[in-house]
């Protein structure tokens, strides 16, 4: 199951793993604080979310079907989105703060200019190792950045957030002003 929350403005936030979900026959534990991040931002800009509440035993950002893909594809159809944002977590030993997945640029739909910002934006906020597409290029056809992409012709981009910004018990933990960060990027646009 999933929550979907509609706003006025033409942007839609994703945190499909922000509950356990099944991945290649295992459980795999979700993304801690995606679904209140992408909460946080709303509450800040009246953006479009959705977040999963249930697992189903699928894995939206991996498996081909999903009721996440379905909804996410009827709901930027019907309400003319034009950005997409899937936002996903990363282990805290990787070295990256944050990998903003474009497929190598596929994603983007000739948008360079919105990837320029969010780069920009995150450095800015002190997210000082940002990288692109290293680790998580979010090519694979079936991650939902790569999948709405390519079905809705919008730029779409999967970001990936070390979990030291995400775990409140990190030192580095500041939800608000990951959420912030996300807003600035927004009003730019």
């Amino acid at each position: 199951m999933e929550e979907l929350e509609k706003g006025d403005i033409k942007v839609l936030f994703s945190a499909p793993h922000c509950v356990d979900h099944l991945r290649d026959g295992k459980v795999k534990a979700h993304e801690i604080n995606t679904d209140t991040l992408i909460k946080k931002i709303k509450d800040k800009i009246d953006v479009s979310i959705i977040y999963k509440t249930e697992s189903l035993n699928e894995d939206a950002n991996l498996d081909e079907n999903s009721n996440y893909k379905t909804k996410v594809l009827n709901f930027i159809k019907e309400n003319d989105v034009k950005l997409f944002i899937d936002i996903h977590g990363m282990n805290y030993n990787r070295e990256e703060d944050i990998c903003i997945g474009t497929a190598f640029g596929k994603n983007l739909n000739g948008r360079e200019d919105i990837l320029n910002i969010i780069i920009t934006k995150f450095k800015e906020a002190g997210y000082i190792n940002t990288t692109v597409d290293v680790p998580f290029s979010a090519s694979n056809k079936n991650c939902m950045s790569t999948f709405v992409a390519q079905k809705c012709k919008i730029p779409s981009f999967q970001i990936e957030i070390n979990n030291k910004y995400r775990y409140p018990k990190s030192k580095e933990f500041d939800l608000e002003k990951l959420a912030g960060c996300f807003c600035d990027i927004i009003k730019t646009l």
